[in-house]
C-alpha cells in the first residue's frame, strides 16, 4: 500500500490541475470506490467548480474545490472537499484532454486542457465527498514532521500501550499516520530496535527522532526525486516510484532474496509482527534486547 511519501507524490502529480474548471466528471458508478459517495454525487458537486488546492496527510489525499478559479476564491458557497485513498494499487496520473477511458479509470476529473485519471484495479482505494466545512481534516492526528508532534505528545499517546509492540504502533494511523509496512520496518532498523519489542522497553525520544527522519527522507528520495507522471508513465501496483531510497536504506534490501543488512551485511530475518510480514537484521536488532 502506498505510503507518506508515494501519496505525496500523488497528489503532486494532480496538481497541475490546479485553478483550472472542471468540464466533465467520468465515472464506474457501480465499482467500490464509491462505497462512501455514490458517483452520481460526486459528479453533481464537482460540476463547472474550480480545482482550489491540494493537500495531503498521512495516506489520505484531499482535493478542494470551489466556483473560482483561483486558490482563494471560492465565491459564495462552501468549498467542496474530495478526499481519495489509494488502497493497495490506485494509482494517480495525468492525460490529453480527449483521454479515453480504459477498465480500471475509475474516476476521471476532465478540464479543458487535462484529464485527471484516477485508476485502481483491485478497488481496494475510495473516492469520497466531506461534508461542505471549513476543514474537514481538523481532527486528524498530528503528522511525525509536523512540530507539533513532539515527545510529550508521544508519551500522552503511548502511556496506556505499554504492552503494545514498536511494529504495531508504528502501523497505528491515529500516531504514526502515513507509516506503512516498509516504513515501519526502516525505523525499527535505524533505531536499531527489533520491531516486536514491547513499549515498556523503548526510548521514545530515540523513537520520534528516527521516525522523523525516515519521514523526512522518504519524502526527499520518493516525492522530491521522482518528477509527476504522464498517463504513460503513471505509477504501477508493486513498483510504485522509479526513483527510491539509496542502497544504503534497508528499503532496497528488505525483500531480496537472500538480502543482507545494509549495515554489518547479516542476512535478514523475516516473519509476522503485528499481522504484517516483517524484515529486520538479527544481530543489530536481536530479539529480546532492550534498547539502551
Amino acid at each position: 500500500m502506498p505510503e507518506l511519501a508515494e501519496v505525496e507524490l500523488a497528489r503532486r502529480i494532480w496538481e497541475p490541475g490546479i485553478g483550472q474548471q472542471i468540464v466533465a466528471v467520468d465515472s464506474h458508478p457501480r465499482t467500490r470506490v464509491y462505497r462512501d459517495t455514490p458517483a452520481s454525487i460526486i459528479e453533481s458537486a464537482l460540476s463547472t467548480t474550480f480545482i482550489v488546492s491540494s493537500r495531503s496527510h498521512g495516506k489520505r489525499i484531499l482535493f478542494s474545490f470551489g466556483n473560482g478559479g483561483s486558490r482563494k476564491s471560492t465565491g459564495t458557497n462552501p468549498t467542496t472537499h474530495l478526499e481519495l485513498h489509494l488502497g493497495m494499487a490506485g494509482r494517480l496520473f495525468l492525460a490529453g484532454h480527449d483521454y479515453e477511458t480504459t477498465k480500471h479509470d475509475h474516476f476521471i476529473l476532465r478540464t479543458k486542457k487535462l484529464s485527471l485519471v484516477y485508476s485502481d484495479y483491485r478497488q481496494f482505494g475510495r473516492v469520497y465527498l466531506h461534508d461542505p466545512c471549513v476543514d474537514p481534516w481538523e481532527s486528524l492526528p498530528v503528522e511525525v514532521l509536523d512540530a507539533r508532534f513532539t515527545l510529550a505528545g508521544l508519551r500522552r499517546l503511548t502511556i496506556r500501550r505499554m504492552r503494545t509492540t514498536l511494529k504495531a504502533l508504528l502501523l497505528d494511523q491515529t500516531v504514526f499516520p502515513g507509516v506503512g509496512n516498509w516504513m515501519a520496518d526502516e525505523i525499527c532498523w535505524r533505531i536499531p530496535c527489533h520491531p516486536g519489542t514491547r513499549l515498556q522497553e523503548l526510548n521514545l525520544a530515540r523513537l520520534r527522532t528516527v521516525s522523523r527522519q525516515v519521514c523526512r527522507g522518504a519524502l526527499h528520495h520518493v516525492a522530491d526525486k521522482n518528477p509527476p507522471r504522464d498517463g504513460t508513465r503513471g505509477f504501477s501496483p508493486g513498483s510504485y516510484v522509479e526513483q527510491v531510497p539509496p542502497r544504503r536504506w534497508l528499503f532496497q534490501h528488505r525483500w531480496k532474496a537472500g538480502g543482507s543488512c545494509p549495515r554489518c551485511r547479516s542476512p535478514l530475518s523475516r516473519g509476522t509482527i503485528a499481522t504484517r510480514t516483517t524484515a529486520w537484521c538479527p544481530t543489530c536488532q536481536p530479539e529480546g534486547k532492550s534498547q539502551a
